[in-house]
């Protein structure tokens, strides 16, 4: 039986002291936020027209609180408002919280020195915007007033994101798929969100999806696979196992066919609700132990994310293996080691896991042992 031994090299990051706030879950959010005029403050999910940043002008602001009522997004809303965004939401919320910011800022000097440090260039009709464009309010909100379109580029390392204006203008942004630049929090932040969202987490609806079985291969006997990708190596990956009778196919959840169980356990969202005991190892070796249902992991983690699974141990009192959750828009995942009997897995009944949280792709080492 393969062992699979994943090592997290999390190493040290450089963090700023962050005091805890109620509704915030970053500092860079919570200054946002207070740079704003008191009148154009909001505590719900709302798009304020502000007429308090400009004189004469409308500033559309947008905000967007999480389950807990915490203040998880804050920007210039140049989508129509009323616009649901679903679609690359990470990156345009980032476009959204880098335009407001560049309104509200006192030091436009200092934030174009910040940019050049994280990566991020911007550029007017694909040369560098000038400091004069910025620091004329006026101006810079009569461009975006006039948005029409946007575009965005991702090569799996970095992204170009263009906003195509009616008067012929083109904004740009060019910047890494960095977790820390894209959500503008720190690991200890980020690590802190995931564990207070994951916790209170609940399912509003069944999502189930009928799959499509014509991309089905036959493995042997009576099973089929639906082929997936892998994460790094082949032993980790996202293939869905599926039992042909006479004409029908049902995935696989039979104890006479273990490792294709469990693998379909890990990666697809069905019925059987059994609870995860977590005990989430975060930054400057913080632990959090909590305990959440896998109908409520499975959905917080839906959207977003890629999953793939690698078996370890196939002993019916242990099952092992190890959980990727590969965050779409960065290069960045959430490492999870499992343990769960045969009889809790097929029945529900309780998940032990160790979840290593917010690691950079890059500070990943897999090793493999027979």
């Amino acid at each position: 039986m393969l062992k699979i031994i994943v090592i997290a090299l999390i190493g040290t990051w450089t963090l700023t002291d962050v005091k805890a706030q109620q509704e915030f879950y970053a500092q860079s959010m919570q200054n946002l936020y207070q740079s704003l005029p008191q009148m154009c403050r909001a505590e719900s999910d709302t798009t304020l027209l502000c007429s308090d940043i400009e004189q004469g002008d409308t500033v559309p602001v947008v905000y967007c609180f999480d389950e807990n009522k915490v203040l998880e997004h804050i920007g210039y809303r140049f989508l129509p408002i009323g616009n649901t965004v679903i679609a690359n939401r990470m990156v345009i919320r980032f476009i959204e919280r880098e335009l407001l910011t560049l309104l509200m800022t006192d030091d436009i000097n200092q934030t174009f020195v910040s940019n050049r440090e994280n990566g991020l260039s911007i550029l007017l009709d694909n040369k560098p915007i000038r400091e004069n464009v910025i620091q004329n309010r006026k101006s810079f909100l009569n461009l975006l007033k006039h948005y029409q379109n946007i575009t965005i580029n991702f090569d799996g390392k970095d992204y170009e994101v263009s906003l195509d204006f009616n008067t012929g203008k083109k904004l740009s942004f060019r910047f890494p798929a960095d977790s820390e630049l894209l959500t503008g929090m720190n690991k200890r932040e980020r690590d802190i969100r995931l564990a207070v969202q994951l916790k209170n987490h609940k399912a509003k609806h069944d999502c189930n999806i009928t799959p499509d079985y014509s991309y089905l291969q036959f493995l042997h006997d009576s099973i089929y696979v639906d082929k997936g990708g892998s994460f790094i190596i082949p032993q980790i990956n996202n293939d869905i196992f599926y039992t042909k009778i006479d004409s029908s196919y049902n995935l696989i959840f039979d104890k006479r066919l273990l490792a294709e169980t469990f693998s379909n356990k890990m990666l697809v969202p069905e019925n059987k609700n059994y609870a995860i005991h977590i005990k989430h190892r975060m930054y400057g070796k913080q632990v959090k132990i909590y305990t959440v249902s896998s109908y409520d992991f499975d959905d917080y983690f839906r959207h977003d994310y890629d999953r793939y699974f690698g078996i370890e141990s196939l002993d019916k009192e242990k099952l092992t293996g190890t959980l990727i959750l590969k965050d779409q828009s960065t290069n960045s995942i959430h490492l999870a080691f499992v343990s769960i009997s045969l009889d809790d897995l097929l029945n529900g009944g309780k998940m032990e896991m160790q979840l290593y949280s917010n690691i950079p792709q890059y500070n990943i080492q897999t090793l493999f042992r027979k």
